[in-house]
């Protein structure tokens, strides 16, 4: 039996393309999250990655820190002669006394005393090395020795000098330090009572 049925509405085949996916839509990603990547290195691979970064680290707050500023080195010693005094104070018997004064730098180191006339020789109290600082003045005492007989003194003792060898942190010098008045005129007194038959021509200028 043949007839006609109902007339259906004619859907249309499905499209062989899919539809394009909105912008909005989130597709995926072929990549793993950087847990995922550092998961999956080796152990040896990252303990170097990581020493690796904790050593940049270091450097750059080392760099990046405030250095200390040194401060500008200070003015060199004074020369040792300009600034050490040898102060005659007086006698008593054969020995003399001395005051060494340093007025200002570094300490000052007195290394050899000697007798300006090679005829004569000394022993000091206390024996070199004897340090002098700025704060702090020394005591010196002198013995004054003939070194053969009354003939090898000099004729005359108006100026009579000690040299001593000085030295401190910029240079060694010796410096010969004067005496008139007071020291020649004791140091001829001790002359003349030590020589059994002074020299007439042992006087004072």
């Amino acid at each position: 039996m043949t007839g006609i049925g109902p007339v259906e509405p004619h859907e249309p085949a499905a499209d062989s393309h899919p539809p394009t996916p909105h912008p909005t839509d989130i597709v995926g990603a072929d990549s793993p999250h950087p847990y995922e990547r550092w998961a999956a290195l080796p152990p040896r691979r990252r303990r170097l990655l990581l020493a690796a970064t904790v050593t940049a680290a270091t450097v750059a707050g080392t760099l990046l820190l405030p250095h200390p500023e040194h401060p500008a080195p200070g003015p060199p010693d004074p020369w040792p002669a300009q600034v050490t005094h040898l102060t005659y104070e007086g006698a008593r018997g054969d020995t003399f006394r001395f005051t060494v004064r340093v007025d200002h730098g570094g300490p000052v180191t007195i290394r050899h005393i000697q007798a300006g006339d090679p005829r004569l020789s000394l022993t000091t109290t206390p024996r070199p090395p004897i340090e002098a600082t700025a704060d702090s003045h020394r005591t010196l005492t002198v013995r004054i020795h003939v070194r053969d007989d009354c003939s090898a003194l000099p004729r005359a003792l108006d100026m009579t000098y000690l040299d001593l060898t000085l030295t401190n942190r910029r240079a060694r010098e010796l410096h010969s330090f004067i005496f008139v008045d007071r020291y020649p005129h004791d140091l001829l007194t001790l002359l003349r009572a030590r020589c059994a038959e002074p020299r007439t021509e042992l006087t004072q200028r």
